[in-house]
């Protein structure tokens, strides 16, 4: 390193740089190094005049310290080093809830294996940067998948790193906000609609009959049997509500079989119940996406859970202990289902929408709906909002009855007015 003149209490370094280029030195610039903020800084003084480089050095030391003293970030830190920290603070937080809190570390699952957004320094990232790693990325990766990509998860994910970098800012890790990265989608991604797909009453008749169709026609018992249980699992979510991952990892010891006949207390015992009124499910719902809470079943959902206990003593192929369906997915055998029912797809305006187990969820909140039951009522069951209800579900209710009404009347036309 050649000869090292030491100042500032022997906290600032200089000396020349060693590194030769044909025996040449590269440089007989002056070079400072210092210890602070738990890394190494070096900067060079442009000059090989040791009084004017001891100068200029010493006042880059001075303005590093006045950077430290005044909580202002000194290294630029990389986006992988910073989102390590930011789950830290959203991990221990008490100013956010706890869903937010999983949907963020949800949203950083995905984010985190882009390496070339992960490379990326924090301090200077723009919106372009994030467009030609992440968004690049993550276009290519669904492509791979065979997957579609909707504007409304890459807006997600766009909204996860605006809260990241707000955060860098806010400690200090950025000079300048980042605000408003929904842009750099096109056109056609951000104004892209959110269609929740569903089944209609007859649609969902149709679904399971065919499904039973299936499940006798299955060569084998190991067929028979996965069409069994896939028939029971959609009965289930359609009595239920659930969200697909808060089924799948439903186990056996977070149900309760309630009978009303035996638990009711003020109502007059010789009132008969037919099976739909009497028989429903006390569902303890593990803390997932939302809080833990109690869900409770429509009479259907409680025989398929019965059925499905039947299923799994008489076959030998299942247990009635740990998960209730003992699958991570149903994805292939209810793809098969759908497109041999011809129920995949569904024309909604110009849009082509597919469906798949989330739309299970959905046609519950619709079946409710038509049955009177209230959007806070169906959003406390369903760990959601009576925002996103009334966003998605209560016009198409409100449309259905108005259409009812007019088809009453015996009209054919609406009547004209000026």
């Amino acid at each position: 390193m050649g000869k090292i003149h030491t100042t500032k209490d022997g906290k600032l370094h200089i000396y020349v740089r060693q590194d030769k280029y044909k025996g040449k030195l590269k440089s007989t610039n002056w070079v400072g190094r210092t210890y602070i903020q738990g890394k190494d800084k070096i900067k060079s003084s442009g000059t090989s005049d040791f009084k004017k480089a001891k100068t200029i050095l010493e006042k880059w030391y001075d303005e590093l310290h006045f950077s430290r003293k005044h909580g202002i970030q000194i290294h630029d830190n990389s986006f992988k080093d910073c989102s390590i920290e930011f789950l830290k603070y959203i991990n221990t937080t008490t100013k956010i809830r706890s869903e937010t809190k999983k949907w963020y570390k949800d949203r950083f699952n995905i984010l985190s294996q882009c390496k070339d957004l992960m490379s990326l320094k924090v301090g200077t990232l723009t919106a372009m940067d994030i467009e030609k790693t992440f968004i690049v990325w993550r276009m290519g990766r669904a492509k791979k998948q065979s997957k579609v990509l909707r504007g409304a998860t890459l807006k997600g994910d766009l909204m996860a790193i605006s809260g990241f970098l707000k955060w860098c800012y806010d400690n200090k890790l950025r000079k300048t906000k980042l605000e408003n990265i929904a842009h750099i989608l096109n056109k056609k991604l951000r104004h892209q609609r959110t269609t929740r797909t569903l089944f209609s009453k007859d649609e969902y008749n149709q679904l399971l009959k065919v499904s039973r169709k299936r499940v006798k026609e299955g060569r084998t018992l190991r067929i028979r049997f996965d069409r069994e249980r896939l028939h029971q699992f959609i009965i289930f979510m359609v009595g239920t509500g659930l969200r697909v991952d808060e089924c799948l990892n439903l186990e056996w010891t977070d149900i309760e079989f309630m009978d009303r006949m035996k638990d009711r207390k003020n109502v007059l015992s010789e009132i008969e119940l037919d099976e739909h009124s009497r028989y429903w499910l006390r569902i303890n719902v593990p803390e997932g996406k939302t809080n833990e809470r109690q869900c409770k079943s429509v009479s259907s959902a409680y025989f398929a859970l019965q059925r499905l206990m039947k299923l799994y003593k008489d076959t030998g192929l299942g247990k009635v202990k740990g998960q209730v369906f003992e699958v991570n997915s149903f994805r292939e055998g209810l793809n098969s289902l759908l497109n041999e029912a011809n129920l995949k797809t569904k024309k909604i305006g110009d849009a082509i929408v597919r469906r798949d187990s989330k739309s299970f969820r959905n046609t519950f909140i619709q079946f409710m709906l038509d049955k009177g039951v209230s959007a806070h009522a169906i959003a406390k069951n369903c760990g959601t909002s009576t925002a996103m209800i009334d966003k998605f579900y209560t016009a198409n209710s409100a449309i259905e009855s108005m259409l009812d009404v007019w088809l009453q009347t015996g009209r054919t036309k609406l009547k004209a007015v000026s």
